[in-house]
């Protein structure tokens, strides 16, 4: 039994942290969707709530990246080179749709948030589909 523990190495761990905040970042993005969608149909702008979730969620997509590359600096690569197009992408994300908002104050901006969570929900699927060997 503690045999099968002392066997688990760094790479075992950095490998089960990058796929654990993979789904993560899938439900929370779906989350960030979902709630973006509610605060548009009400007629909301943006809450600093939100935003403030917006930003935990830029902070889950980058600590993904960081611990991507962890795992790529110990040889392990990913099943696809589109897994590196995947993680720049979601790390672009957000902060694009930031750009393409009037910096949250319009109601609009909700539906601009909520879109770019939905696209982060299928970013996230992507690079899970070609991350795994």
């Amino acid at each position: 039994m503690f045999a099968s523990l002392l066997a688990v190495t760094t790479q075992d761990v950095v490998l089960y942290l990058h796929q654990g905040f993979s789904r993560v970042l899938l439900l929370y993005s779906a989350l960030m969707a979902g709630y973006g969608l509610v605060l548009f149909l009400r007629g909301s702008n943006p809450s600093g709530g939100y935003l403030g979730a917006l930003i935990i969620a830029e902070g889950v997509i980058i600590t993904q990246g960081v611990i991507g590359l962890l795992l790529r600096a110990q040889g392990t690569p990913p099943h696809d080179s589109l897994h590196y197009l995947y993680g720049v992408v979601a790390v672009l994300t957000l902060p694009s749709a930031y750009f393409l908002s009037s910096n949250g104050t319009q109601r609009k901006d909700s539906l601009i948030f909520a879109a770019a969570s939905l696209f982060l929900i299928g970013v996230a699927i992507r690079g899970i589909v070609t991350g795994a060997s």
